[in-house]
């Protein structure tokens, strides 16, 4: 936790409660990391965690909630620029609290390996 406290404070980071991934902190932070990554990383990361969320949350409920996923947000969030990302997160707001906890796990893990290899 101090390590992040203190990558918080080196890029400026302000928490204010606004945005749907913000009452779940460790995600917020996660997903903060996230939006700071080149949009390669990104798209590469949103394409891993899709296959994170069909493997733990199993096809067929990944399947009925990308049926009812609509993105309509005009590009206004920083994830909008790549679709495969604003699809990803989508499905990520719709997961049940638990499974977000684990995507933000295994979302700092592949923002790490992909910090390494750079």
């Amino acid at each position: 936790m101090y390590m992040h406290t203190i990558l918080l404070e080196k890029v400026g980071l302000s928490y204010h409660l606004c945005r749907w991934y913000d009452p779940y902190p460790r995600l917020a932070f996660a997903l903060q990391m996230l939006s700071l990554a080149p949009s390669t990383i990104q798209g590469q990361v949103a394409r891993q965690l899709h296959c994170f969320l069909v493997e733990d949350w199993g096809a067929t409920q990944t399947d009925r909630i990308s049926n009812r996923v609509h993105l309509f947000s005009a590009g206004k969030r920083w994830y909008d620029a790549n679709p495969d990302t604003a699809f990803t997160l989508e499905l990520i707001k719709s997961s049940p609290q638990l499974l977000k906890n684990r995507v933000a796990d295994r979302l700092l893990e592949i923002l790490s390996k992909s910090s390494a290899k750079a």
